[in-house]
């Protein structure tokens, strides 16, 4: 199997607290509140003449006041931290989209290159609208993993796809109908399965700006063991799980506007009254 159109990019969670530490240390770092505190010790203690005993004192008294700022500090460093990796993820992610859309394309294939365009396109709406709200920041997590798998299922039931079709020339004069008419059904399965990922995207999508308000209906195939599109369908369940949630607080949402609009507006996400 030709492996050049399979999603190598790791999903952006779960994400490893030590590059989250150490995103955070980077940017108290390069912070001016870290060093300009410093710079103004050293300067007042040559102005002072205070030697090297009080460079010592000054320079001790405000590294303790700066690390004390940053403990204070420290949970919106960490939230800081959190958003950069998701954005820098994200857009690795794109780029990996792009160059599989392009290997389609130099292979062929313009029909599943712009399909998968689509997912992409589709995929950064939303990325950017689960993000944006302060209400759905409690869904962002399992939306984005959600929107991962069903990206990487795609291009891996696109890559199946391909492989199977390779044998094609040798089924075709095989003289038995029947592998034919199995290789017409796993594509079959194949392209339903997509066709389902991007209508549950898309309906993912309309939940988040708040077009639709029927939660996704619930179907799982009954005979979907090992069979074309199998995993695809499973992290379809989870994903609707959350169109199904993102629905439902939408619905919190509008009443709370309604009933005290006021409210929300200093309410912390997912605190309703």
């Amino acid at each position: 199997m030709d492996s050049s159109t399979l999603f190598s990019v790791a999903p952006t969670f779960p994400m490893d607290e030590g590059r989250i530490r150490d995103r955070s240390r980077e940017m108290m770092l390069r912070s001016p509140s870290t060093w300009v505190p410093l710079l103004i010790a050293g300067a007042v203690g040559f102005a002072l003449e205070a030697g090297m005993a009080g460079f010592v004192l000054l320079l001790g008294v405000t590294a303790a006041l700066v690390f004390r700022y940053w403990n204070k500090q420290r949970p919106a460093v960490d939230a800081a931290s959190v958003r950069e990796l998701i954005g820098e993820s994200n857009a690795e992610q794109d780029q990996e989209l792009k160059r599989i859309i392009g290997n389609l394309t130099s292979k062929g294939l313009p029909q599943y290159a712009q399909g998968l365009g689509r997912f992409l396109s589709l995929k950064q709406k939303i990325e950017k609208e689960v993000h944006h709200s302060k209400h759905l920041a409690v869904f962002s997590q399992e939306v984005e993993k959600g929107v991962d798998g069903i990206c990487a299922e795609v291009c891996r039931e696109i890559t199946g796809i391909r492989a199977r079709e390779e044998g094609l020339g040798e089924i075709l004069t095989s003289r038995d109908p029947t592998r034919l008419d199995r290789l017409e059904s796993a594509r079959n399965k194949s392209h339903a399965a997509i066709l389902n990922a991007y209508t549950s995207l898309y309906q993912v999508h309309a939940e988040i700006l708040g077009l639709v308000s029927d939660p996704l209906e619930r179907k799982t195939p009954e005979d979907a063991k090992d069979q074309p599109g199998q995993r695809l369908q499973e992290i379809l369940g989870g994903l609707r799980d959350e169109a199904d949630m993102i629905a439902r607080t939408h619905e919190r949402i509008r009443r709370t506007l309604e009933e005290c609009p006021s409210a929300v507006e200093t309410t912390k996400p997912g605190a309703f009254c």
